[in-house]
């Protein structure tokens, strides 16, 4: 950790070296620890630190981006000199008009919690002395990491922050089923390594000798990890505004349309205490709680500043870092809880699946938001409100928006889920009962 004073400095040393326009620095440094177990043995404990500086020049509007992972002066003059040329390059983008320029935002908590590795071997050893117990095989990955984010621009912005994760998962293996189960937290008191190794353990029990069931229509009861893996879709091809604006999505149009069920609310939190809180973006422009979708009907959509400038439109601060083809996305997402617990969810089921998690899940259809991929590490059958059998795992087809116009409850809780940017944002998602899910077909396992 080289602190707020440091960085600041060396994002000043970085402006005053450019003879762009505008100039902007985004720098992240991180101190990181993984340690990996298979085969019921920890094989892999490693520990690093990383940092990294990206600076976008602006010229006129031509717009070049670099990066580098080295602070001295030699290396960052290079860096500043490589995006100029690059931008002088680059064609004239029309819509381009400025950087952002500062805004005030509300400091996070810049509490950091670090983890020792014999922290994490100790937990892992907890999920390999309960597995063995049990003669199964046990496998997966404890991370931590501790970073910082800043960003300035030559306009003036300054933002800076700091914070942890920590992130235990697990997959366990016996004669014929597989479990999952997995925690985050910001520090390592938050992580149950005890927990975790009896919901996995319990998932390959009772998931052992697994049955054949028919492809098909479903009413499913998706736990909050399978929820987590359809939402990352939702969030990356949904509220975007370059992909709306594009009509390239498939909420392209309906704003203040109803979209979804009327049970389905989905809002955006960055600064909830429970999502590690992110108080700006990787523009250094605010964020904000944002209600995407309120009973059903779509209220709003992601800016950053580039789209917000484009289509006239508010910047909502979710800018990620230049050079962005993506657009803007959304890493603090949850849906509003409901009413019933899980296991009243399963209880009202007459005949459906319940689904531990979604694997190898890829895009079909981006326009209608439709995905493929298949359930993994426990898929059990229900019947008249009971869990009755394990079943082989499934292949779904499956329109995001359709599954989330056919949610019949919401549970009563929300999970800690890690989302692709772990480090800065995390979903809270709850367990969804779907009716009428998309099974194609059955897999040997």
């Amino acid at each position: 950790m080289l602190g707020e004073k440091k960085l600041k400095q060396i994002a000043q040393k970085v402006l005053t070296f450019s003879e762009a326009n505008q100039t902007e620095v985004v720098m992240v440094v991180s101190q990181n620890g993984l340690t990996r177990f298979a085969n019921s043995q920890i094989h892999q404990n490693v520990a690093w630190n990383d940092l990294g500086i990206s600076v976008r020049a602006v010229i006129g509007k031509k717009i070049g981006v670099a990066s580098t992972n080295s602070f001295e002066d030699k290396a960052l003059k290079v860096l500043v000199q490589r995006a100029i040329n690059l931008a002088k390059l680059q064609k004239d983008d029309p819509y381009f008009e400025s950087l952002p320029k500062p805004q005030a935002y509300q400091p996070a908590s810049q509490d950091v919690y670090r983890i020792s590795e014999k922290e994490r071997a100790s937990a892992v050893a907890v999920i390999i002395k309960k597995a063995k117990a049990k003669a199964i095989v046990a496998s997966g990955a404890y991370q931590s990491a501790v970073s910082e984010l800043a960003v300035a621009n030559s306009l003036g912005v300054w933002a800076y922050h700091t914070s942890s994760s920590v992130d235990l998962s697990t997959i366990l293996l016996g004669a014929n089923s597989t479990g999952f189960a997995a925690q985050v937290g910001k520090k390592a008191q938050d992580i149950d390594a005890s927990a975790v190794a009896e919901l996995a353990i319990d998932k390959v029990v009772t998931s052992a000798n697994p049955i054949d069931v028919e492809p098909g229509e479903w009413d499913v009861v998706l736990e909050p990890q399978a929820v987590s893996e359809m939402m990352a879709f939702f969030n990356w091809l949904g509220p975007n505004a370059r992909i709306y604006h594009e009509k390239a999505s498939y909420f392209s149009g309906k704003l203040e349309k109803k979209v979804l069920g009327e049970n389905v609310t989905i809002i955006d939190d960055p600064t909830h205490k429970d999502a590690f809180p992110m108080p700006f973006d990787f523009e250094g422009y605010p964020k904000a709680k944002l209600e995407i979708i309120k009973n059903g009907v779509l209220t709003n959509i992601c800016y950053d500043s580039y789209n917000a400038r484009r289509y006239k439109a508010k910047n909502t601060g979710h800018a990620l870092p230049a050079p962005n083809t993506a657009g803007p996305i959304p890493l603090h997402v949850y849906i509003a809880p409901g009413t019933k617990s899980r296991n009243q969810m399963i209880k009202s089921v007459k005949k459906g699946l319940l689904v531990t998690r979604l694997w190898y899940v890829r895009v079909l259809n981006p326009r209608s938001l439709a995905i493929t991929g298949m359930t993994r590490d426990g898929t059990f059958l229900i019947k008249n409100g009971k869990i009755v059998a394990a079943v082989k795992n499934l292949r779904f087809n499956q329109s995001i928006p359709q599954a989330l116009q056919n949610v019949v409850a919401v549970e009563n809780k929300l999970t800690p889920i890690a989302s692709f940017e772990s480090e800065m944002g995390i979903n809270r998602l709850p367990a969804l009962l779907i009716r009428n899910w998309q099974f194609s077909s059955g897999t040997l396992f």
